[in-house]
């Protein structure tokens, strides 16, 4: 493991994806399997999604070419979940890599974030904290979508 993935985020152990996969740490999950959906915390938009794979890997250049074909292909079903239950108006995947990319969780995931005409400024702010209630309130709806 590399120095960056010992920080609290990184690292197996401490990692907010695998804790909350295991179920030792609160988060959203919206479906799982080999690729599991978890819902931002710190959303930039409502539906902010993180597509993760199931073992703790840590970032693109780790990510085995097995799993790399079934995140994509999450992330599109996310996306057109994102369409029809939230009216978003587009969506914005990214992917960072190493603290010089931003990457923050040293987990890989792939952000699918829902997009709407005008939210330049909102996509540009500090994202807020969102509650589990919150979350929950999202969720519900993305699981029946997701089907």
């Amino acid at each position: 493991m590399s120095d960056e993935g010992s920080t609290f985020w990184g690292g197996h152990e401490f990692c907010w994806a695998c804790r909350v996969l295991e179920g030792a740490s609160p988060g959203v999950i919206v479906t799982e399997g080999d690729v599991a959906v978890l819902l931002n915390p710190m959303p930039l938009n409502p539906g902010h999604s993180l597509v993760v794979p199931r073992p703790h890997v840590e970032n693109i250049y780790e990510l085995p070419d097995a799993l790399t074909g079934p995140i994509l292909s999450m992330a599109a079903r996310v996306a057109r979940a994102c369409k029809r239950v939230l009216a978003a108006d587009g969506v914005t995947l990214r992917q960072n890599n190493g603290a010089a990319s931003d990457q923050h969780l040293f987990h890989f995931h792939l952000h699918v974030i829902p997009r709407f005409l005008g939210d330049g400024e909102r996509f540009a702010a500090a994202p807020q904290v969102m509650s589990i209630a919150e979350q929950q309130a999202i969720i519900e709806r993305m699981r029946a979508a997701l089907v």
